[in-house]
């Protein structure tokens, strides 16, 4: 077997048994539209379920996966993103892995190809999880401007917008929109914790140039920052419209924290 289960949740919402989401917001005061933007290389893979996936046996697979002595310490955040609903425009789930560069992500898939431990554990969880490893996409991460809020990344949610630049426009326009964005966000932001973040396509067969992903506590809070939107970011989205042109509608996921090795990375 040559896929790789080296990141990825999916098509199991319940997956774990999740703990409520902290009633704890955003200070808005902290996600200062003046702090310097914070990037990543981080790599997507498609996954799928097998006959045994189970909430049990997916607990114990990312457990041990996080014990492997073939882990990459910079490999800094890993999560997984469960199709939510039937809109979609793909019904996988993704595996997400956040590593502090591209020579640090290269170096640790070396490592991992080269543990018979860790392949040994790939291959007893075949019928758990099925993740291609040769359809890996990598992007350029980007928190332009606000730190993340504080909530619980346990069990959150995602909205993704695939995106392409307009005719004539560059990473650097996107970005300066993004400030833009963070001072709206100041200024209109709801209670509930938020933050967004821009990936960039490295890939060049990528469909998209990026993905802006919106990250919310819950759905409900999801729901009601788009009503926000609504209302309030008219002159932002015409902004936004010069710049890029997304596609309609946006993606859902229930989302889940696998990995954290962040405040070691800082």
């Amino acid at each position: 077997m040559n896929n790789i289960k080296y990141t990825s949740i999916f098509s199991i919402t319940a997956m774990l048994i999740i703990a409520g989401c902290s009633d704890n917001s955003m200070d808005q005061e902290t996600a200062n539209a003046e702090s310097a933007p914070v990037s990543y290389y981080n790599q997507l893979l498609p996954c799928t379920s097998g006959p045994d996936a189970s909430p049990e046996n997916m607990r114990k697979m990312i457990a041990e996966w996080n014990q492997l002595e073939a882990m990459s310490g910079d490999l800094v955040w890993a999560g997984g993103y469960a199709p939510k609903g039937d809109d979609n425009a793909q019904d996988n789930g993704w595996w997400e892995l956040q590593w502090t560069s591209k020579e640090a992500a290269d170096a640790g898939w070396e490592v991992w190809m080269a543990s018979e431990e860790a392949q040994a554990w790939d291959k007893q969880n075949d019928a758990i999880l099925e993740c291609d490893n040769s359809l890996v996409s990598s992007w350029t991460f980007t928190m332009p401007g606000a730190e993340s809020p504080d909530f619980d990344f346990s069990n959150f949610a995602t909205e993704t917008h695939p995106c392409n630049l307009n005719d004539g426009k560059t990473s650097a326009d996107l970005m300066a929109v993004a400030k833009k964005y963070d001072n709206w966000v100041i200024e209109n932001g709801a209670a509930e914790g938020y933050f967004y973040g821009i990936y960039e396509a490295l890939d060049d067969d990528a469909m998209f140039d990026f993905l802006w992903a919106n990250f919310h506590e819950t759905f409900e809070g999801l729901d009601a920052g788009n009503s926000n939107f609504a209302q309030n970011g008219a002159d932002m989205q015409a902004s936004f419209n010069e710049v890029a042109s997304c596609r309609a509608p946006a993606d859902l996921y229930d989302s889940y924290e696998f990995r954290n090795l962040m405040s070691d990375a800082s």
